[in-house]
This record gives structure tokens, sequence and C-alpha cells, in this order.
């Protein structure tokens, strides 16, 4: 895009949607620093919040544990995190959260999460189905009603398998790593970079890519504050149309290579801790939705799911759960974008 054009946009964006670039509007935002973040990140360092009249301010955290909490007291405007029966029940009991874009899809060719299956136990001939999981012990990322529980669960249906069938033990992602090196699992559900970092030191396979077994699974989420959405709805409109706007140059990037992937690589390493640049040639890379817009069928499945589990005890109207608004609004701003 030319200097001109950019000015442009900036412009109009300005014009669209009412915000005066003088006064930009804080905006706190909250991440744990992952791959699936990247919109984000691309959007902070190409200046498309400041066109949008936005001053947005980062607050890491180490997981959505924390951050979910901190966005419902008002703390955060805007946090990211992943499907789980924590959402559900905290919609449930009236935390104002609402998801409203998309932050990490699966679909056949881009998608973080794999099962990693204990290069020791595939060389041993210990499994090599699914089926052969009857019994032995498997990683689930973080505790029950965790994400990993639902993609898991699918998986096995696949053989016949319930995760009954299974020793199920609940990890952190290095945690995995180190356990499928001892032998104290057999197989993990785990995400990018891990699975290329644990594939590279020779502990794990990839086995099983879970783009493949359910494509067109919600895995990851943008969420906005609903008091925010409601009392500010300038400003989160404009997020949304810098955050589509950071995604599609994301997959301007892979798509093109060269120079433009090299500059996502360089605001990748800037904002997560993996700082190896050769690992970002095997790993890859997330599903983006560049209209923005939350699968709606995904995330009802999945509630349906922590339900007959008993990890969600009320199920809430899906209606109450996302709110593709937003991301029809920057759609109509930008136009659909064309892969």
């Amino acid at each position: 895009m030319t200097k001109f054009r950019t000015a442009f946009v900036a412009i109009s964006l300005a014009v669209i949607l009412g915000i005066g670039a003088v006064h930009a509007q804080p905006l706190r935002i909250g991440v744990i620093g992952i791959v699936p973040d990247a919109g984000i990140f691309i959007a902070l360092e190409k200046g498309y919040f400041r066109e949008a009249g936005l001053d947005v301010k980062l607050e890491p955290f180490i997981s959505s544990v924390k951050m979910l909490p901190a966005l419902s007291a008002g703390e955060l405007e805007i946090a990211t995190g992943g499907v789980a029966a924590s959402l559900f029940n905290g919609i449930a009991r009236g935390l104002p959260m609402i998801a409203v874009a998309d932050k990490g899809s699966n679909i056949v060719g881009f998608g973080t999460n794999a099962v990693l299956l204990s290069k020791s136990a595939s060389d041993r001939g210990e499994v090599r189905s699914v089926r052969d999981l009857r019994g032995k012990a498997i990683a689930v990322l973080g505790g029950p009603g965790a994400l990993s529980e639902y993609q898991w669960a699918r998986v096995l249906e696949r053989e016949g398998l319930t995760l009954k069938d299974v020793e199920t033990k609940y990890m952190s992602f290095p945690d995995m790593i180190t356990a499928l090196g001892t032998g104290a699992i057999v197989a993990g559900m785990s995400s990018e970079p891990n699975v290329t970092l644990a594939v590279k030191k020779g502990i794990a396979l990839k086995w099983i890519s879970w783009a493949e077994v359910q494509p067109n699974h919600q895995a990851g989420v943008i969420f906005y504050n609903v008091d925010f959405a409601r009392k500010r709805a300038e400003a989160a409109r404009g997020f949304m149309v810098a955050y589509v706007r950071g995604i599609r140059a994301y997959y301007d990037a892979l798509r093109e290579g060269g120079e433009k992937k090299g500059e996502l690589v360089r605001i990748i390493i800037k904002y997560t801790n993996l700082k190896d640049p050769e690992v970002y040639r095997d790993i890859e890379w997330p599903n983006l939705n560049p209209d923005g817009a939350v699968i709606v069928k995904s995330v009802a499945d999945q509630q349906d799911f922590f339900v007959k589990m008993g990890r969600v005890e009320k199920p809430v109207p899906i209606e109450k759960v996302v709110d593709n608004s937003f991301a029809d609004y920057a759609v109509k701003v930008l136009g659909p974008y064309r892969r």
C-alpha cells in the first residue's frame, strides 16, 4: 500500500468511526504473547490502532485464568483467550464479557494444535493408532474444562474411545514436553510453536493435526468487556477495524512471503517469548479469520460438550456468548477479504 493510500485509509477511518485523532482513547488489552495474537501485534506495529484514534496499551498475562477476571472487573477493555468451560460458567454467573472476534481457529493447512506422540513410544511400537491409547497416560493442557479436554474427546471418539478409557494428566506446555521425554505420558495435545520445538528436539512426533480432526473449530477469541462495548461503541468498533486490518496484513505476509513474511516474523519475535527465527520456518501458522467473525456453531458445540461432561451446569444462550456485530461492521468498512 502506498503512503498516499495509507494516509487516505487513516483519514477515511477517522471520519467513518467518528474518532478524533487528537484525543486518542486509551485501550487496555490483555495478551498472553503467543502467535495467534498476531493480529493485535501487527495492528500495533503498523499504526492501525493509532489511525483509529486509539491509544493501546498491552497488558501481559501468563494465562487467561487471571485475565478474564480482570476484564470482568473493568481493569481491561479487551482480553484474549480460549473457548473453555470457564467462559460459559462466567457468563452464566453474569460476568460482563462476550466473544467478539476470532483469535485462532482451525482449517486444514492453518491450525496450531496437534497431538504429539512420544518418539520413544512410537519407536517401541507401543502406540500405532488412537486405539492403542486405551489405559495409557495422555496430557491435557490446563485443568478440567480446558479446551484440550474437548479436543482430546473428539480425537478419541473417532476410534470409539472416551476420556474414561485413558489416564488424563493435566499440565502446562513445558511440563508436557518434559513428560513426553521421560515417558510419563505417551501423547499430549499441544500447540505451535511447542509442537515444532518438541519435534526438533527429537522428543515427539507430530501425530495428528487437530484441523484434520475437526476443521472450522473455534479455539481462541477476542473478548470485550460488555460495559466497554456499550458505553464506548466507537472505540470498540475502531479496535475491530484495526484488528481486522492486522489479520489481513498477516495473511498477505504468509501468502506473498519475502520481506513481508520477514517483517511478520520480526513482529512475532518482538512480542512473544520465542526468539529463534528458524522455528518460524517450520511451524504451522494459525488460522485467523480475515473477516474477523467467530464460528458460532463451533462455540455452541463446545458448550454442549462441557454440559454433558458436567463442567458447565447452566448453559447460556449462544447470543450471550458471541456477538459478531463488531466484526460485521469492520467488513462493512473494509470490504470482504479475498484470499
